[in-house]
């Protein structure tokens, strides 16, 4: 019993003695960034249209095929001389081929044995899309066909890449041609079937719907009415739908206006060049002598507004009534030799020298005389 009592004696001491430290908080760790944000893919650069000269003319119609998107505006690809007789040119048009529309450059061909015809491309915007036929060779007996509306056609989209490029067709239902060279995307011209793409080849560049293809007199008729072009002009010019026939390179646009003067300085105020008369928009005309000053000789010539050629140091005496207009410009320039006095101004006379006085006679003399 004594011993458990010095034990909790002792127990007690040591539990006095023992100190405590105080609990510090800390700051929990920071969160981990959140993960970052999934990376969109950069957009697909815009591929340039691809020009073609290998594109095969098949014999017989091709199947259609329906584009979402209507062809680009034309090239201007003028035939170049046949290289041999019998020779045919296809000229440029845009085909559509692995998922873009590839410019088919014009080219010579031989035609297949049999006296086939080349049919023209065919374009036709049907529901909001654009059903083509690539050219071909065809029968003279065969007629073109277009296909009909009933018929069912995949629609093909272009790849990625080319869709930067292309625009949805804008226009009236029905067959159409490229608009010309420069027009804005995806504008559509009107045409009759058969129509060569060519023919737009030439015709100024339009900026809206309106521009139309129509049967002319020697061929076809390109027709705007005023505000459709980019320059405003209304169009109506004929081409030739002979393909081997070039229209003419596309008009230019318009002149620049012509330089103006500044504003507040007309014209006339401009000082006068070589050669040129100088303007006098008020006060008398040059050719108008000023009366001689009070203070002026009498030989002397007024001055002249004339340039500093026409001014001479040595005063110039004026011509009588009587004699002729002065000397040309050429005489003019040279000096002039001292012209001789008038006539009506004589030398003064030398004093005479005073006579000897004469002798008179005498009265008386006279007298004698007289008796």
């Amino acid at each position: 019993m004594r011993r458990f009592a010095v034990l909790a004696a002792l127990l007690t001491l040591a539990g006095c003695a023992v100190t405590t430290q105080p609990v510090v908080y800390r700051s929990p760790p920071p969160a981990p960034p959140p993960p970052p944000p999934q990376q969109q893919p950069p957009p697909p650069p815009v591929a340039e249209a691809a020009v073609s000269e290998d594109i095969e003319v098949t014999v017989g119609q091709p199947p259609p095929v329906e584009v979402e998107y209507a062809p680009p505006p034309m090239y201007y690809d003028p035939p170049p001389p046949p290289p041999y007789e019998g020779a045919v040119w296809t000229g440029g048009y845009w085909h559509w081929w692995n998922g873009e529309w590839v410019w088919a450059r014009g080219r010579w061909v031989s035609p297949p044995s049999g006296g086939y015809v080349y049919a023209q491309p065919y374009y036709e915007l049907r529901g909001g899309n654009v059903v083509y036929v690539g050219g071909f060779w065809r029968r003279p007996s065969v007629a073109f066909v277009p296909p009909p509306p009933g018929i069912y056609i995949v629609v093909e989209r272009p790849r990625p890449e080319y869709v930067a490029r292309y625009s949805r067709p804008v226009g009236q239902a029905g067959v159409f041609v490229p608009a010309p060279p420069g027009s804005e995307r995806g504008v559509i011209v009107p045409a009759p079937i058969g129509t060569p793409p060519s023919v737009t080849a030439s015709a100024p560049a339009v900026a809206r719907p309106g521009m139309v293809v129509r049967p002319g007199a020697s061929g076809v008729e390109v027709v705007a009415p005023a505000g459709v072009t980019r320059t405003g002009a209304a169009v109506q010019r004929a081409m030739s739908v002979d393909p081997r026939v070039s229209n003419g390179p596309p008009p230019v646009a318009a002149a620049p206006p012509p330089l103006r003067t500044q504003a507040g300085a007309p014209a006339a105020a401009r000082p006068a060049g070589p050669g040129e008369g100088q303007a006098h928009p008020t006060g008398p005309s040059p050719a108008a002598p000023a009366p001689a000053a009070p203070h002026q000789a009498v030989g002397a010539q007024p001055p002249s507004s004339a340039g500093p050629q026409e001014r001479s140091s040595e005063t110039r005496q004026v011509a009588p009534a009587t004699q002729k207009p002065s000397a040309p410009p050429e005489a003019a320039a040279k000096p002039a030799a001292k012209a001789p006095p008038p006539a009506s101004k004589k030398a003064p006379p030398k004093p005479a020298k005073p006579a000897k006085p004469t002798k008179q006679p005498s009265k008386d003399k006279e007298k004698e005389k007289r008796d």
